[in-house]
């Protein structure tokens, strides 16, 4: 990985965990963490210019959090309709339902375990 800024444990993944878990709340905490670990894995993939701009984004990401909480950053990214800093959920967001739904068909529109 190019940078701790797009581990799962680096502000990235931890915000790809916060939206996950806001937006998928019935995701198992397993299949979460395999899912936020295949978003931070394509977002190191990524092509020279856009990794700038993802790691841009994660590092500003880092400091939001330490600054206002990873909730209140979390929040704020998931809601906000500003150019290039929007792109950051949206990037979570079509990587990691992409994942769950290829990964387990079955999965409910809320990450519930379907029955």
């Amino acid at each position: 990985m190019p940078t701790r800024a797009l581990r799962t444990d680096g502000p990235f993944g931890r915000f790809a965990d916060q939206l996950l878990t806001v937006e998928l709340p019935d995701l198992p905490a397993e299949r979460r963490q395999d899912t936020v670990g295949f978003v931070c894995r394509r977002a190191c993939d990524v092509p020279g210019p856009l990794l700038i701009g993802v790691l841009a984004l994660a590092l500003a990401t880092g400091v939001g959090q330490r600054v206002a909480g990873e909730a209140r950053t979390t929040s704020f990214l998931r809601s906000t309709r500003l150019p290039f800093v929007g792109e950051l959920a949206r990037l979570v967001r079509s990587l990691g339902f992409a994942y769950v739904w290829e990964t387990w068909p079955q999965t409910s529109p809320t990450g519930g375990v379907a029955a």
